[in-house]
């Protein structure tokens, strides 16, 4: 998956954020400075060539978090816990 691609998903979780009434305003939060974590993250990756490496606890940390937001959504929001999920599978082929 390339970074527009990962972008394009990035906007379809915000918009859907942005709409989904039912979430709770602390999960809302944490997906928010989640998301704003993985635009810098793809920013920082995309500015960088790929050429240097991604610190590897940032990154265990960024992903371990997302599996936790999937796990947490994929009941109540299932739109919302799969674009997380497409966004964690699609990090991980990048090697973020």
């Amino acid at each position: 998956m390339n970074p527009e691609e990962m972008l394009s998903i990035l906007k379809s979780l915000q918009e859907e954020l942005a709409d989904a009434e039912s979430i709770h305003p602390d999960h809302r939060k944490s997906l928010q400075t989640l998301t704003d974590e993985i635009q810098q993250t793809l920013a920082s990756h995309s500015s960088a060539n790929a050429v240097t490496s991604v610190d590897s606890t940032a990154t265990s940390t960024l992903s371990q978090r997302m599996k936790e937001s999937v796990i947490e959504f994929e009941v109540r929001h299932p739109i919302i816990g799969g674009l997380v999920e497409r966004l964690t599978d699609g990090l991980a082929a990048m090697g973020i």
